[in-house]
């Protein structure tokens, strides 16, 4: 059996070599390695969506797990409280995020390619306790993508999976998993509770699959994780000066050839230019969290930008 997992994370190595070396290959950059914090523990295996609050780190399982949200201690990364939904389902949660004063947790996993039910559950955040499990009632907004008219089931062959969420002062963002084309496009939608559709404002060649994003509101830098597929080459994405209009996606990609094998699902900032990063369970490795420290990365490109 080990012979068998070092001969896939061998080939793995030499398929993401292949990969960076293509000719015209846009966006390879030069190795950079987050820090591994600690494996998680077995119940969030699966953990697919971050957010920072109250000095714990909040996490869910995706698709079928319960509707509950985990608080980690962030030392030693076992959990510490939770947080039932109440009237909500896991059909599959993607990814959370906070704007400061709702939480918004997406159930909009998508692999097949026709749910017509992607909603987004909010609730207030002052609803959490400092300390204790509890129950929190939500509201849901219930969207559509509104350049989708076909619903056929194309499991992991269309462009209509979602798996990141982000808030800003006045609306939800959402970046599409690009299954048959590598792409990512930009939806948003307001705050509000109800039945919505979700309009396209942008969008980018990722050249991999967009598992998670968060927002600093303050610094107005944007980041994004994923990984390539089939590969599984886990990446990175700092897009700066994002505002409503949504027009500014110019990038800079990180690639984590350190994780190679890695299922890189989630991310939050948690303070100025540091993010946690988790990793749930693969056929290669352990559900996993680390830290990134963007600073001098955020710094030297505001530099170069003067």
């Amino acid at each position: 059996m080990k012979r068998i997992v070092v001969a896939i994370a061998l080939l793995l190595f030499a398929a993401s070599s292949l990969w960076s070396q293509q000719e015209g290959y846009a966006g390879y950059s030069p190795l950079f390695s987050p820090k591994l914090k600690s494996e998680l523990p077995d119940v969030v295996r699966e953990t697919s969506g971050l957010f920072f609050h109250n000095g714990r780190l909040w996490t869910h399982n995706d698709s079928g797990g319960k509707p509950i949200l985990y608080g980690l201690d962030t030392t030693t990364f076992e959990v510490v409280q939770q947080i039932t939904l109440v009237n909500a389902k896991n059909k599959d949660w993607e990814d959370v995020c906070t704007d400061g004063e709702r939480v918004y947790v997406g159930d909009f996993g998508n692999n097949k390619g026709k749910r017509k039910n992607l909603r987004i559950y909010v609730f207030p955040l002052s609803a959490i306790p400092d300390t204790g499990n509890v129950s929190i009632a939500v509201d849901s907004i219930r969207f559509s993508f509104a350049d989708q008219t076909e619903f056929k089931h194309e499991k992991q062959k269309h462009d209509y999976d979602c798996e990141s969420i982000f808030a800003t002062d006045d609306f939800l963002y959402l970046f599409s998993k690009g299954w048959a084309t590598g792409t990512t496009r930009l939806y948003r939608l307001s705050k509000n509770p109800g039945t919505q559709v979700a309009e396209v404002v942008n969008g980018f060649d990722s050249q991999g699959l967009i598992t998670g994003a968060d927002f600093d509101r303050e610094s107005k830098t944007l980041v994004l994780v994923g990984y390539v597929k089939d590969i599984w080459l886990p990446f990175l994405y700092l897009i700066y000066d994002f505002d409503d209009a949504g027009e500014k996606l110019s990038h800079h990609r990180f690639e984590l050839h350190n994780y190679l094998g890695a299922q890189t699902e989630g991310i939050c900032f948690y303070d100025k230019g540091k993010c946690f990063l988790s990793s749930e369970t693969s056929p290669t490795a352990v559900s996993r969290v680390f830290t990134i420290d963007f600073r001098k990365r955020i710094a030297k490109d505001f530099e170069k930008a003067r």
